[in-house]
C-alpha cells in the first residue's frame, strides 16, 4: 500500500500544480502582435497612372468585399463607405475598383490600372 501511494502522490501534485497554472490563464499582452508600428514618416503618394495615361486622383491599393463588409486600401488607409480621403468621399467598393464623389461629380478608380503590353 505504501508503494502505491509513492507513485500517485507525484502525480496528483503534479496535476494538481498544472490545474492551477491552467485557471490563471496567460498574461495579457501588451500590444497587439498584429499592428502595424506607428511611423512617423508619411511617404508622399505618387501619382497613379491608367492604361490610357490618365492620371488616377487616388492610389487604390487594394479592396475587400466579403458579403456586407466592404473596405478600401487608399495609400495605405483603410476606408469604409462613407469615409472621407482627400476631399473624396467612398461610396462603394466593388472587388477590383471603389466608387467616390467629389464635388458632385462620381470617380471610379480601379485597384490595379490595365497595363499597356507592349507587344500588342
Amino acid at each position: 500500500m505504501n508503494a502505491r501511494f509513492s507513485l500517485t502522490a507525484p502525480v496528483l501534485v503534479a496535476t494538481l500544480l498544472s490545474l492551477g497554472v491552467q485557471a490563471e490563464g496567460p498574461p495579457p499582452l501588451v500590444h497587439n502582435p498584429f499592428s502595424r508600428p506607428p511611423s512617423a514618416v508619411l511617404p508622399d503618394a505618387l501619382p497613379v497612372f491608367s492604361a490610357d495615361g490618365s492620371e488616377q486622383p487616388l492610389d487604390l491599393r487594394a479592396t475587400m468585399v466579403a458579403g456586407a463588409d466592404r473596405l478600401a486600401n487608399v495609400a495605405g488607409r483603410t476606408l469604409r463607405p462613407g469615409d472621407e480621403v482627400q476631399g473624396y468621399k467612398l461610396l462603394q467598393v466593388l472587388e477590383d475598383r471603389a466608387v467616390f464623389s467629389r464635388e458632385g461629380q462620381r470617380v471610379t478608380v480601379h485597384v490595379k490600372p490595365h497595363l499597356v503590353d507592349d507587344n500588342e
